[in-house]
């Protein structure tokens, strides 16, 4: 190759002609016929260089053109501009045409192309072990972002059992079942196990118990980590603390037990052992502290036990609002958290101190749902030492505490009716000693209903013989007038320097959000440790639920921030679980089989979510293809 000179001429602004010269690296070839043809590949003015710097860079090219090697020279400049022609030349139509280099790159490649194309047969098509992987991938996302895996590994935990670990804390957020139901799910229903390459004949319910063991001998350090770090990624300030505590029960005798030693559950179940989990949240729903009580704690004695691990993360100076119900009230604990820092807004429990207003000043305001509550400051006198204290006095709330009174004195009436029936009937509970314990039952079970009933009974015989024969009952006078009274109204006792009601007031109504954090435990994630005969197992359990709202919360958190419409748990997985992962296999013409394992599109509405929390699609249920050539024919063996 060589460079020849051509002249090109320019048109100026005023209609005139400049000529110029240019350069082009030349070629000569023969094509099929033989016949001589002339190539030009056009390098332009090439300005600044010499006659021997141009024969430099005819020669380097007409190297790399023909051999496919690089030359180097002396000049930095004349190798920039050798490379940049190449480049230039390779994307040429007669380059890819003529050039025996880039025809045999380009055959290479066209071989390889159909390598990978076979001809299949449509109805060979077969579709099976479908999983589910939207769920695995929302929960997997968010458990990503809060670096549990992080965590684990700093604990020095394998490989192995932190994969396990992420693996069930997913599982229990999507199939809140026993290690046992679950071990069902993950191998017949869900991705998990392939998204973490996991081994199925190591996923057991033993392997399960034992990985939320291990759980649980870091649940303390683990709850501090995902708190940090949670509060550092959406840079939250927790002015505002929410206290609650919940029963859940589980049937087994447990008759060694320290953790449930005790019974009856809120749902009258003598038959079922107990055990509390404590919870602080802010108001957000995200966790900042859990622990787990024996059965039947009363509310009051774990205020310092729970808030006070986290009195030392509290400063003088950042004073943190503890918001309680009326359980949690005592002197004691009031006393205790205003030593420590903190402030608190409490119900006062019904009676215990009567509210004196410090003015005639009533404020009207709505509560969420549109009704009219008033408000009015004033003290209620606590062990002789005047509080501030806030009245709340709402309509929609007396009529629903009237509505449930009501309903209970129904009750109550028809529980002594039929007491009633069994004097009158033949055959039916008369002995005096049998009556009064029928009675005794019924008003232990509606205390508050039974001191505005008066009940007489009319008996005959002496001694074991004695008989009720007639059984009489009347509502005492004016009760129903004085209860009236108090309905819909309760007092707010808090230690806020703190003058506007309404302000008050909406610091203590943030306490539904720890109420719907129970709800979604006790629901969605299905909190009872049914299964579990120890108290070891029963706190992992216990446990593994708590790690789950850490990404139930979160997800839906990621999701409010974005302004996503907020949806309950079920509904997201409801949506998620539309997008399987499946294995498509078809025969191909050779008699051969190809099978390719892809995950659904997901659909509109998941899509949407996917972009919220920012999870690529293209990373959810890659393409795993392969293809198995026709069987060679058995050998003979005659």
């Amino acid at each position: 190759m060589y460079i020849t000179k051509g002249r090109k001429y320019h048109k100026q602004s005023d209609g005139r002609y400049t000529a110029y010269d240019y350069f082009r690296l030349t070629r000569k070839r023969y094509d099929a016929s033989g016949k001589e043809k002339t190539e030009h590949f056009c390098l332009g003015q090439l300005e600044g260089l010499t006659k021997s710097e141009r024969n430099e860079l005819a020669d380097m090219l007409t190297v790399m053109i023909e051999r496919g090697e690089r030359p180097l020279s002396f000049s930095a400049s004349l190798n920039e501009l050798a490379m940049e022609f190449y480049r230039k030349y390779r994307e040429s139509r007669p380059a890819a045409e003529f050039d025996p280099v880039l025809r045999a790159e380009a055959e290479r490649r066209e071989a390889e192309r159909r390598r990978d194309l076979v001809t299949i047969r449509l109805s060979s098509l077969v579709q099976k072990q479908a999983r589910t992987i939207g769920p695995e991938a929302v929960c997997r996302s968010t458990l990503s972002m809060l670096k549990v895996r992080e965590f684990l590994n700093s604990r020095g935990w394998s490989r192995e059992q932190v994969d396990l670990a992420l693996m069930q804390v997913i599982a229990r957020a999507i199939y809140p079942y026993s290690e046992l139901k679950t071990v069902r799910y993950l191998q017949g229903n869900s991705a998990l196990l392939e998204m973490f390459k996991l081994e199925r004949r190591k996923v057991t319910k033993d392997a399960l118990y034992q990985s939320a063991e291990r759980l649980w001998e870091v649940h303390r350090e683990m709850e501090d980590f995902l708190h940090e770090r949670v509060t550092s990624i959406f840079h939250l300030e927790e002015k505002i603390l929410l206290l609650d505590i919940t029963n859940t029960y589980f049937e087994g005798r447990m008759e060694h037990s320290k953790l449930c030693f005790h019974g009856r559950s809120k749902e009258k179940r003598d038959d079922c052992k107990t055990v509390v989990l404590a919870a602080v949240v802010n108001t957000d729903g995200l966790l900042v502290r859990t622990m787990i009580y024996e059965g039947n704690r009363q509310d009051v004695t774990t205020v310092k036990e729970v808030v006070g691990t986290l009195a030392g993360q509290t400063s003088p100076e950042a004073r943190k609002i503890v918001v309680m119900d009326a359980g949690f009230y005592s002197d004691a604990n009031v006393k205790w958290l205003v030593e420590n820092h903190f402030d608190y807004i409490t119900v006062l429990p019904s009676g215990y101190a009567k509210f004196t207003a410090d003015s005639d000043k009533v404020v009207r305001h709505e509560d969420c749902r549109h009704q009219e509550i008033r408000l009015q400051m004033g003290k209620a006198e606590i062990g002789g030492v005047q509080r501030k204290a806030l009245l709340v006095d709402s309509d929609a709330k007396a009529l629903k505490e009237q509505s449930m009174h009501e309903q209970a004195a129904r009750r109550y009436e028809e529980g002594l009716e039929a007491i009633k029936a069994g004097i009158t009937k033949k055959g039916g509970t008369k002995s005096r000693d049998a009556v009064n314990n029928r009675l005794g039952r019924l008003d232990k079970q509606y205390g508050a209903i039974r001191k505005e009933y008066e009940v007489t009974f009319t008996y005959e015989g002496k001694g074991k013989k004695e008989k009720a024969v007639a059984m009489e009952w009347k509502r005492k006078d004016g009760t129903v007038m004085e209860r009236e009274k108090s309905h819909g109204k309760y007092v707010l006792l808090t230690s806020l320097d703190e003058n506007d009601e309404v302000n008050v007031w909406k610091f203590y109504n943030v306490i539904r959000t720890v109420e719907e954090t129970f709800h979604v435990l006790k629901t969605d994630l299905d909190i009872r440790p049914v299964y579990h005969k120890s108290d070891g197992g029963i706190k992992a359990h216990l446990n593994l639920a708590v790690l789950a709202y850490w990404i139930v919360s979160v997800t839906k958190y990621r999701l409010k921030l974005k302004e996503y419409p907020n949806v309950r748990w079920d509904e997201i997985m409801r949506i998620a679980q539309s997008q399987v992962v499946v294995t498509a296999e078809m025969n191909t013409e050779d008699g051969g089989k190809v099978s390719v394992r892809q995950s659904t599109e997901a659909e509109e509405e998941l899509a949407k979510i996917y972009s919220l929390l920012e999870i690529r699609p293209n990373t959810i249920g890659k393409v795993k293809s392969q293809v198995h050539p026709k069987a060679p024919p058995k050998k003979s063996t005659s």
